[in-house]
Parts: C-alpha cells; structure tokens; sequence
C-alpha cells in the first residue's frame, strides 16, 4: 500500500497503517468484555440492573462529549501524541477499574475512560487518511475496522474465561495490560511532535456545554423512574444540547460547523445513517449479554462465546467490504449493510425467555454482517468528503456519530430499564426484563430502518448527481 508524506516530508512509516490498526484492535479488546463481566461485577458489588447500565453508557457518554473538541486539538497540535497519550491513559484507567470496590468510583474512571477513547478514536483514522491517498483509503480502513471487530471479536470470549477463572477485576487488568502492550510498538513507529494549538483553537465553553448536556443525558434516563428528576435531567439535557447547537453558528472556529455540515450532502447524510444505525450496537450486546446470563441461564463464557459469533463475521468481512469500496459506489455497499443489520434487530424483537441459544446467535451473525458492509464504505465517503487539512475533524465527526449512536441506544435502554427494572437485580424478575427487551428492540428497528431509508434516499441523490 502506497504511503504519503509525513507531515514534515518525510514519508510514513511502509508499517504505519498496520501498527495503527493493531492498536486499534485494544480498546475495543477491551470494551467488548465488559458486558460478559457486567453480571459478575453486579453480583460482587451489590449494583442493580440500572448502576450495570450506567457502567456503558457513561463510558459512552464521555466519548461523543469530547470526540469533536479531540479532533480540533488533533488538527490544531498533534495527532500522534494525542493518539499515543490516548491510548496511555486508557489502558492506565481500566487497571484501576480492576483494582477498586466502589461503584462511584468504577463509574467516575469509566467517565475517564471515555475522554481518553475519544483522543484515540478522533485521532486515529486521521492518521491514516494523512498517510493513505483517497483512492487507497478503502482498503486501509477495512484493515482498521477488520482489526477492531477482531478485538470486539476476541474480548467476549477471553472475558468470558477470565470471569469464570478470576473473576470480573481480571477482565479490565488484563485489557488494560493488551493495551500497553499494542501501543508499545507504535510508539516508534509514529513521530511525535507536539506544537502549542492556536489561541481558541479548541472552544472551551463549547466543551464543557456539550459535556454537561451528555451528563445530563445520561443522568436523566437512569432516573426516569424517579419521576421529575430524571424527566428533568433529560430536558436539561436537550436544552444544554440545543444551546451547544445554537453557540456554535456564533462562532468563527466552532467545534461543529453546522453550516458546512448541512451544505455537505455526502457528509451529512453519511453521518445521520451511521447515527441511526448505530444506536443497535451497545444496546444489543448490552441486553442479550444480560438476556443469555440471567434470563436463560448460560455461563459468563457461554455468552462471551456467543457475543463473539458477530463480532467474528465483521472482522472476517469488513476488509473485503474496504476492498469492494474501493471498486464501486460505497453508498451503495453500505446502503446493503443498513438492510441486513434491520433484518437483525427484526429477529432480535422476536427473542423469549424460551428462546434457544442458537437463536440469539442467530442474530448477532445477521448484524455483524450488516455492521461489517457498512461500515468501511460509511468511514470512506466521510474521510473523502473533506480537504485534506480536515481530515482530524473528519475523523472525529464520523468517530462522534457512531458514539452518539451507542450512547443514544443505551439512552433508550437505561431509561426503559430504570422504567421497568429500577435497581432490583435483572435475574429477580425475568419476565420483566425479558417484555422489556423485546419493548427495546422494537425501537432500535425502527431506528434503524429510517437508517435504511435516509440510506437508500441518499444512494438515489448521488446517483442522479452523477448523471
């Protein structure tokens, strides 16, 4: 794969992409395992079903606060450091996530995890569209993606294991030690060279508005079964959310442009699909984690076998996607993913305390399919939309609608959860959990078939454009 220049002329490293996408494999390594060890660490720590949810969706939370002001500091300092420190400090926090007995104090560093996530997701696909020319850019991040579904892939299964082995603590100090260890060889790799951004580079009242209005968010919905506090936060939230939006057509370095945004049709509409689409992806793994565990029965290592199967399908085929990317129309491969994760969510809604195991893995194989053809195509069109001295913001725009996607499913779910659950423990009432699992899949298909549409719709604009 032909590289391009570094940003000082020196061309990158003929192993930079691949170091990249190893170490992009770690996070997600990670990540995935916590929802196979979410019953035993409840069950060691006395937290009901709505502190298990929380756990996700507060991770996720600080991730989509901070992916844009990570993009502008990548664009406005340096990638590399911020990809390296970001990387650092995630696997620091998921040692210390192990080592600890307190619930707050598990929630305030998965927080922290979430800000360091955001660094790495903003940081790293700009790196590579740095060093990759477009018409190569396919390919390069069906490798990146492949390597993080095989991480996805990988997490369940070993979490599964150390659970049943050494208990839910095992699971984030060992992540936390893989990630040193991928990071180890992309520290000389990749040159760093760190320069001090521009004055309001980054908007600080930006920051913290959006971040206060993610809070709020998440706040609110693992509250809404108390009535007007959690309905409350959730309003505050919009309206934090809504100012945010209103603050940045004022500013002359913003950290969402959203007259640029809305004047870029490709951009924008690739972005609300991979929104929409991705509201299934926490949320999912989330609920048949918890379905397989405490409704059904199976072993820790049973459901982090199970939750691997679609995880395995998109690490196998996400590069052949990136290949075919490269060949065709992507909106067109990726309007084929959108389908197939919607037949996936269908089937989900149809899941029963009496369903069998086969069935649940049925279904996650039918939305690492979807998942896997969408998401390479999905990444090119927004990395090829922007100039190339973008491509940090690019980076974080894409890394911030798939982000506030998961978040905005695991939004629907605690809150459904905190409705029907509350802080009783999932297994105490099955049928419960089981009506209000299948309430939950029910919207996320919805979700994701006006994913479809808009997908569909934006295949016909571009197709008549051409013409």
């Amino acid at each position: 794969m032909r590289l391009q220049s570094g940003a000082k002329g020196s061309p990158a490293h003929p192993l930079l992409v691949p170091a990249i996408a190893a170490s992009q494999f770690a996070p997600p390594f990670m990540i995935s395992g916590v929802a196979v060890a979410l019953p035993a660490l409840g069950a060691d720590l006395g937290a009901g079903a709505t502190a298990l949810s929380l756990v996700e969706t507060l991770f996720l939370a600080a991730a989509v606060a901070l992916l844009l002001p990570a993009g502008r500091l990548g664009d406005a300092a340096d990638k590399a450091t911020l990809y390296k420190l970001g990387m650092a400090a995630f696997a620091l926090s998921s040692v210390a996530i192990g080592l600890v007995s307190s619930v707050p104090a598990i929630l305030a560093l998965r927080l922290l995890q979430g800000a360091c996530s955001a660094a790495v997701q903003a940081a790293g696909p700009a790196l590579i569209a740095d060093a990759v020319p477009p018409e190569r850019r396919g390919r390069a991040y069906g490798i990146t993606i492949g390597a993080v579904y095989a991480g996805l892939t990988l997490g369940p299964i070993f979490a599964g294991f150390l659970v049943e082995l050494a208990g839910w603590r095992a699971v984030f100090i060992a992540g936390g030690v893989v990630v040193l260890l991928l990071l180890a060889p992309i520290h000389f790799m990749l040159p760093a060279a760190w320069r001090r951004p521009a004055p309001r580079a980054v908007h600080v009242p930006s920051t913290a508005l959006v971040s206060a209005a993610m809070l709020a968010l998440v706040g609110g919905a693992a509250t809404v079964r108390e009535g007007a506090i959690g309905y409350g936060a959730v309003a505050l939230g919009f309206a934090l959310l809504a100012a945010f939006l209103f603050l940045q057509r004022r500013l002359a370095q913003p950290l969402l442009n959203v007259e640029v945004l809305a004047r870029n049709r490709v951009l924008r509409n690739a972005l609300l699909v991979q929104w929409l689409l991705y509201c299934n992806a926490f949320g999912t793994t989330f609920l048949l984690s918890l379905h397989m565990q405490s409704v059904l029965g199976h072993s820790p290592n049973t459901a982090g076998q199970v939750i691997a199967v679609g995880t395995l399908l998109m690490a196998a085929i996400a590069p052949l996607a990136g290949v075919l990317t490269d060949r065709t129309r992507p909106a067109a491969i990726a309007s084929v993913g959108v389908a197939v994760a919607l037949a996936a969510a269908l089937g989900a809604t149809q899941l029963g305390a009496g369903s069998p195991l086969l069935f649940v893995a049925l279904v996650l194989a039918v939305q690492g399919v979807g998942f896997a053809f969408f998401s390479s195509p999905n990444m090119t069109m927004v990395m090829n939309a922007v100039p190339p001295d973008r491509t940090g913001i690019a980076s974080a725009l894409t890394a911030t609608a798939r982000s506030l996607g998961m978040v905005s499913g695991m939004l629907i779910v605690a809150a459904l959860v905190s409705l029907n659950l509350g802080h009783a423990p999932v297994d105490a009432d099955p049928a419960r959990f089981v009506a209000t699992m299948q309430l939950s899949f029910w919207i996320l298909a919805a979700l994701t078939a006006a994913a479809l549409a808009l997908s569909l719709a934006g295949v016909g604009a571009r197709i008549r454009f051409s013409r």
